[in-house]
């Protein structure tokens, strides 16, 4: 009896994966025209307002913080940097997510869930640049 009640909670904790940055994505248009910055911005941000990321200036002022807050529960933030012919996302912070470095070997492990709705991001950014 014990054993029906232990075996689910394992099925729901998922192994942690290694981190995936998307660094120089090339900036693609369907019409091949040349974006200024302030363009890639704006399709940057519409891109991850549309899947519900918080989007703000990076504190540092070199590009753009983006937040997903997940249920209340999972929170991730990637920094993004761009210029008309490329942009970068890269993990900056999570809660609740299970992140670890590893000085030794520099790996960084995150649940796997980041590298999905990361990966969504990216999907989105791509298809709103190409629509210009």
């Amino acid at each position: 009896m014990i054993a029906l009640l232990i075996v689910p909670l394992f099925a729901q904790a998922r192994q942690s994966v290694p981190i995936v940055d998307y660094p120089d994505n090339a900036v693609l248009t369907s019409s091949g025209k040349a974006l200024t910055v302030e363009q890639v911005r704006q399709a940057i941000t519409a891109a991850a307002q549309s899947h519900s990321w918080q989007v703000s200036g990076a504190p540092n002022g070199g590009g753009l913080q983006a937040v997903l807050n997940v249920r209340g529960k999972h929170t991730v933030v990637v920094a993004i940097t761009y210029s008309p012919q490329t942009y970068s996302i890269v993990y900056h912070d999570s809660t609740n997510m299970n992140y670890s470095h590893d000085p030794n070997t520099h790996v960084r492990i995150i649940h796997p869930y980041y590298n999905r709705w990361v990966a969504e991001l990216r999907d989105a950014i791509r298809m709103e640049l190409n629509r210009l």
